[in-house]
């Protein structure tokens, strides 16, 4: 049983909206007995866990722009629109590395959901340490299209975001009693079906198609689910008050600047009132 857990929701570049808020979290002395983050949420998690600052904001802000993390070309040399060798490689072991020490000193446990290829069933990875590698992380963020998947034993996976985007249910089911849950859409916004023929675009990974062809039903579902968990206390969502227009794949560092920043506020705004809703009392 956990007294307290963070959910993470993913969102690539809108992920450095949770950057701010978890940057001010770590100013603010807030910690979590487990921590789940999914796609951009588990690199957002780690992040804090490893207490490094800055970290998640620096990835976004330095490399989103540079072609060995995005570009067309990468297709042709790497046969994925973002080069994943390159991001959990070199920029995030040497450019942009975590504290490893204070991760795993952190005590706490931390989860990343993936979707396995062949089943489109998600899978939750409990990984304790990240200096061998962080495939984990990789296939949790391993968006659809954009990139190649990654494999994890001789199982090939994909983001986690397509089936579990809100993972509020897993954090309970892992005993959390209580859990603060960090959006990067705002309250109004209703996920929308994919405008293409996602079964057929994977023919390959046919599994793969069905989730994302259902992805917005299940959004919805996990959406209404953490608002109703919130209704009884057990979750304190933290999202932005408006829509953030920022695409998964922003490159406007103008644009992400101020996301961050405005998530750096939000969460000092918050941070007293995140406190007083961890230390109640189930008594």
């Amino acid at each position: 049983m956990f007294e307290n857990g963070l959910v993470l929701e993913g969102g690539g570049a809108r992920g450095i909206y949770t950057a701010g808020v978890l940057d001010a979290f770590l100013e603010r002395g807030l910690a979590f007995d487990y921590v789940i983050g999914v796609s951009a949420g588990s690199c957002n998690g780690v992040s804090f866990l490893g207490k490094n600052k800055g970290r998640y904001h620096d990835i976004v802000i330095n490399y989103f722009n540079d072609k060995r993390y995005m570009s067309a070309g990468n297709f042709f040399r790497y046969g994925e629109y973002i080069n994943s060798e390159w991001v959990y490689g070199e920029l995030t072991y040497q450019l942009c590395p975590l504290d490893q020490d204070e991760f795993e000193r952190s005590g706490a446990v931390f989860c990343c959901p993936a979707v396995n290829a062949k089943t489109g069933k998600t899978e939750y990875f409990y990984p304790k340490s990240f200096r061998d590698g962080c495939a984990e992380v990789q296939a949790s963020c391993s968006m659809p299209v954009f990139t190649g998947g990654a494999v994890i034993g001789n199982q090939l996976y994909f983001d986690g975001g397509l089936v579990d985007s809100i993972p509020l249910a897993r954090a309970l089911d892992d005993g959390c009693r209580r859990a603060v849950v960090i959006l990067t859409q705002d309250k109004s916004y209703i996920k929308q079906p994919v405008k293409f023929n996602a079964e057929k675009l994977f023919r390959k990974y046919p599994m793969v198609g069905k989730c994302l062809a259902e992805r917005h039903l299940r959004y919805r579902e996990q959406q209404e689910f953490a608002a109703e968990m919130q209704k009884q206390g057990v979750a304190y969502i933290i999202q932005p008050q408006t829509p953030l227009h920022c695409s998964s794949l922003e490159r406007s560092t103008a644009k992400l600047e101020a996301i961050y920043r405005l998530g750096y506020r939000q969460g000092l705004e918050e941070a007293e009132k995140v406190r007083a809703f961890l230390l109640v009392s189930d008594n």
